[in-house]
């Protein structure tokens, strides 16, 4: 699934971004395979908040698209 199909309190690893534009911009963000993160909030047609290191970021819906991610064991939404 996408960044963009996570739903608010969903425990996350990245699994992987698409493209290099992308990769490049996630990592900015600190975000890159294997990064754990959270989801805040996803509001409907527009950013995804996600907590990552106790710092929470808007990720953009078009990059939230462009960002693989699964569940983390164990872990299950709200």
């Amino acid at each position: 699934m996408t960044l963009a199909d996570a739903k608010e309190g969903d425990k996350l690893v990245v699994v992987a971004t698409v493209g290099d534009d992308v990769t490049i911009q996630a990592q900015r963000f600190g975000i890159s395979e294997g990064a754990l993160i959270s989801v805040g909030k996803n509001i409907p047609g527009g950013p995804v908040i996600i907590v990552r290191k106790q710092m929470e970021l808007a990720v953009g819906r078009q990059l939230a698209r462009a960002i693989e991610v699964s569940l983390q064991s164990g872990a299950s939404g709200s």
